[in-house]
């Protein structure tokens, strides 16, 4: 089971055979996460959810951070995917490396999407794995409740959802 220590900045795992608690990822640093770095020795900056990819990447949400990071699981290096660091809400339509991205809280795997939430945002936005564009899904980026049907039109609080 691995376990998001949000104030430790640090992932942790458990081992149920074992009983057993390691570091997985993070040194405890509230430092920028670089593109490319291996996972051991690498500070990690709010780290908030990480679902799986079939694959057996992990995707991990750094809330603080503001930006997206794939684990690959074979070499153990963080790629960064999503979010220039800076909170804010910008980018849609474009290279979710360059979105601004507001606390990302919530996120979960679809075919060949990343979907998260923006807990200060009030948004909820797709990543497309492939084209690495991401796009609002549900939200204008105010807190509000409705109206309904159209999400674009919708005021979203802090959320999180799967299809």
């Amino acid at each position: 089971m691995y376990i998001c220590d949000i104030g430790n900045h640090r992932v942790r795992r458990v081992e149920f055979a074992t009983g057993l608690l390691d570091t997985f990822a993070g040194t405890g640093d509230q430092q920028p996460t670089p593109d490319g770095a291996p996972l051991s020795g690498t500070s990690l900056h709010g780290p908030r959810t990480i679902p799986f990819d079939p694959a057996g990447d992990l995707y991990l949400a750094l809330r603080e951070g503001n930006a997206i990071y794939r684990i690959d699981n074979t070499s153990l290096t963080l790629h960064h995917i999503a979010g220039t660091g800076e909170k804010g809400y910008s980018g849609d339509g474009g290279q979710a490396r360059l979105a601004k991205l507001g606390g990302p809280k919530g996120s979960c795997l679809e075919p060949g999407f990343i979907v998260r939430s923006g807990h200060r945002n009030h948004v909820i936005r797709g990543i497309e794995l492939k084209t690495g564009l991401i796009h609002t899904v549900l939200g204008t980026g105010r807190r509000g409740d409705g109206p309904e049907p159209n999400p674009n039109r919708c005021g979203a609080r802090a959320t999180t959802a799967c299809w």
